[in-house]
């Protein structure tokens, strides 16, 4: 096989090389370079990998770690409060717009007129 093919596979069991290169932190010319020079090493390809002497961690772990870590700083009665602002924000709104001046416009006159006066005779 080819260096070529060679570096095909160890990107394919590598994912995180995805975001180091999607983030363009490096190119795919660099990443090749050190694999040409390094091979699958794994002390060179620490930094890249960010190993800390373990297998590759997945993007779907991490970013639900980042979730609930999200989700952890998140003030329940807080968000409550916002949403029971919101609520009355668009209650007064709806009063404002179309309460009361909806049943006017369809209403109509209160009295009807009568069928010879046509323009106000």
């Amino acid at each position: 096989m080819s260096k070529k093919e060679d570096f095909k596979k160890f990107v394919s069991s590598h994912p995180n090389l995805l975001n180091v290169v999607s983030s363009k932190k490096h190119t795919w010319q660099e990443l090749f370079e050190v694999f040409d020079l390094y091979g699958d090493d794994e002390d060179a390809w620490n930094k890249y990998l960010k190993l800390n002497g373990k297998e590759d961690v997945g993007t779907n772990t991490s970013s639900i770690s980042e979730l609930v870590k999200l989700f952890k700083n998140v003030n329940i009665e807080n968000v409550q409060k916002y949403i029971e602002t919101a609520q009355k924000a668009i209650g007064i709104v709806q009063e404002l717009t179309g309460g009361a001046v909806a049943s006017q416009i369809t209403k109509g006159p209160t009295t009807p007129r009568p069928i010879n006066k046509i323009f106000e005779d």
